[in-house]
């Protein structure tokens, strides 16, 4: 891969991915805590705040296989720039919606758009590490994103509470900007365009059929579905239980959600590349059993202390189990076909991202949040289990360690 051999320019590249996605996370983190608000500031609720999130996912779930195809067929940094403009777009979009209908709306045209950022990021690191340095490069590009976890709810929560949504949602602007900005002059392209790859069409169809015969492709799908189904599931009632419930102000709400950033940028930086040493399986399990965390601690604690301590362990798990399933999916993918397969795990992702807030939607007049939260746990608990006994790890090549 044209990458590959251009070792002196990897690192470079990789750092600035990994800053790119910090910037993108922060701002995108920080207004999401500030949509429940700004729903409220519409005299919406929760089942307005979980239809957002359902056409969010929605339009991810379709969009992302084609962009990861696109990314495939014309290269990774057309759809990285496409994507962080989406995202500029989209959130000034936010800022100046006038009814909630249209900020559904423009959450909807945003996972369309948005969609192949994270499948052509990933694969661009895939292009440039080697199998036994996958997991460390994927840990330390999601630490960049991790960095957004902790600054932006943070910050958000603070400049909401003193100058209301307006400041937080600009500052937002600002950083996707930024991130579009550096990687337009920072990222060049790391995939190498095959001059005999078929049109759009037949290089869709072709990319699959070794695939869907490994067994662990499809688990492996089902773990990044019912991973990202038990957040979404539990996300639209945890911002209502924070500020009813629990009486929290937005600081307090974005501060633990802080911490958990803190934790998966601690982990994905230090631990990212235990998967790399010890094998994709086991860490992948400890990191799900640890992720699970955060779903117990709401079901049995209303103490805040209790809940943070919660919330960082399952940081650590999500910064040790995201680079061991990525680089697990990786290792039994064709790299050039390793932007589509990227594109299927976001699906599956988005899929759990729009089934989550739709249930709960459905589920919020009938339940209390405990319960909310316990069926987030008790889904968490069976992927553990099944990837501990059902999952079979993939056989790698033994060769000398390199970027």
């Amino acid at each position: 891969m044209k990458g590959r051999n251009s070792c002196g320019q990897s690192p470079r590249t990789l750092a600035a991915l990994a800053l790119c996605m910090a910037l993108q996370s922060a701002g995108f983190v920080m207004i999401l805590p500030l949509f429940a608000r700004r729903f409220e500031s519409f005299g919406a609720g929760v089942q307005a705040l979980g239809m957002s999130a359902l056409a969010y996912a929605l339009a991810s779930t379709v969009s992302a296989p084609f962009m990861g195809m696109l990314a495939d067929r014309f290269g990774r940094r057309p759809i990285i720039l496409l994507s962080l403009a989406a995202y500029v777009l989209a959130f000034s979009g936010y800022l100046f919606a006038a009814s909630a209908w249209l900020f559904i709306l423009l959450r909807g045209l945003a996972g369309v758009f948005t969609a192949g950022l994270i499948p052509a990021i990933t694969s661009s690191v895939g292009d440039l590490a080697s199998e036994h340095r996958r997991a460390q490069w994927i840990g330390i590009v999601n630490g960049g994103a991790s960095i957004g976890w902790i600054v932006g709810p943070l910050f958000g929560g603070l400049l909401y509470d003193r100058f209301g949504y307006v400041v937080p949602f600009a500052a937002s602007i600002l950083m996707e900007l930024c991130a579009l900005l550096l990687a337009a002059f920072l990222v060049p392209e790391t995939h190498t365009l095959s001059p005999h790859s078929a049109g759009p069409r037949l290089a869709w169809m072709r990319g699959f059929p070794a695939l869907p015969a490994l067994p662990a492709f499809y688990q492996l799908m089902l773990i990044s579905f019912g991973v990202m189904f038990a957040w979404a599931f539990i996300e639209p009632q945890l911002m209502f239980y924070a500020y009813d419930d629990l009486g929290w102000t937005s600081s307090r709400l974005g501060l633990v959600i802080s911490t958990y950033g803190l934790a998966c940028m601690f982990g994905e930086f230090a631990l990212g590349q235990l998967s790399d040493r010890l094998g994709r399986k086991p860490v992948l399990v400890l990191g799900l059993a640890l992720f699970s965390a955060q779903f117990i601690g709401l079901v049995i604690f209303r103490d805040v202390t209790f809940l943070v301590v919660s919330f960082i362990l399952a940081g650590l798990g999500n910064a040790i189990s995201d680079p061991a399933l990525s680089a697990h999916i990786l290792d039994i993918t064709p790299p050039e076909q390793s932007a589509r397969i990227m594109g299927l795990k976001a699906t599956a992702g988005s899929l759990g991202n729009m089934l989550g807030p739709g249930l709960v939607v459905l589920l919020t007049p009938f339940v209390s949040p405990q319960v909310i939260f316990l069926i987030a746990s008790a889904l968490v608990i069976v992927l553990t289990l099944a990837s501990a006994f059902a999952l079979r790890a993939p056989q790698r090549n033994k060769v000398p360690p390199e970027l």
